[in-house]
């Protein structure tokens, strides 16, 4: 894949216990962003010495991104997390367009 878009999301704790709660959450997510037309990929990265989450995913498009934003779907996934919004947290939603993308098979 040489085209498409790209979300990451860096999630700063302020704790390792907070930085714990953030990976447990995305342990335990719904699954539900799988099913999405034009969705590609999802990787979580977390370093426990900068206290961070990196949530990365690929997209066909803008376009299927905006889809899943605005969907049921989005809500009921994201509805936990707001629920329990996690102490200790703050994050940034940063937008890419993919350039490169390489899977080894």
């Amino acid at each position: 894949m040489n085209s498409g878009f790209s979300i990451i999301n860096y999630i700063k704790a302020s704790t390792p216990e907070a930085l714990d709660k953030v990976v447990s959450a995305f342990k335990d997510r719904v699954r539900l962003v799988e099913k999405r037309e034009g969705f590609i990929g999802l990787t979580v990265l977390a370093n426990r010495e900068r206290l961070e989450v990196l949530v990365i995913t690929f997209w066909r498009d803008r376009e299927s991104f905006e889809k899943w934003v605005d969907s049921e779907e989005f809500k009921k996934a994201h509805e936990n997390a707001r629920r329990r919004r996690i102490e200790g947290t703050s994050s940034e939603g940063v937008e890419y367009d993919v350039v490169e993308f390489l899977v080894k098979s």
